[in-house]
């Protein structure tokens, strides 16, 4: 049994597809296309070459935040360095004064009965509280660096800084 797509044979169907690609092809108006394009406008080598202009920022909203939100966030990081810097040095200065009440110097281990740590002119507890102060005071710094970067990268003028 042999399939016809129509009465006039198969060769009636490929000419049906060709006159439906045609139709797809013409405008709707009837109009042939114009086998020319339009002309572009020339462009002088000159413009090519340059760098396009910086393109400026809103003043008001620089990377995430506004002038003030920034001028908050150093004055936050500032007063947390300044906080950690003057907890180290009264740390320092207390661990000083216990170690000039004597003139031998005895280091208290871990874990030493608490009546000896208080006798002791370095004890074990102001080292301590030394290095912590020396770590949260680097903490600090690298947190005001970070926040230096940010601003950096984001281009935040300098006066919002302060």
């Amino acid at each position: 049994m042999q399939l016809h797509w129509n009465r006039f044979g198969p060769q009636a169907g490929g000419l049906a597809v060709l006159a439906l690609c045609f139709c797809l092809v013409t405008p709707a108006g009837g109009e042939e296309p114009s086998a020319k394009p339009a002309a572009a406008p020339p462009v002088e080598l000159d413009r090519l070459l340059k760098l396009p202009a910086p393109v400026e920022a809103p003043r008001e909203r620089v990377g995430s935040a506004t002038q003030g939100e920034w001028r908050a966030r150093f004055a936050s990081a500032r007063l947390e360095r300044d906080a950690a810097q003057t907890a180290l040095d009264d740390a320092q200065k207390q661990r000083g004064e216990a170690a000039s009440d004597t003139d031998a110097w005895q280091i208290t281990p871990p874990g030493a009965p608490t009546s000896s740590v208080a006798d002791a002119p370095v004890s074990y507890q102001a080292r301590q509280e030394a290095r912590r102060q020396r770590e949260e005071l680097a903490r600090s710094e690298r947190h005001l660096q970070d926040l230096t970067i940010e601003a950096d990268l984001a281009g935040v003028p300098a006066s919002w800084r302060e």
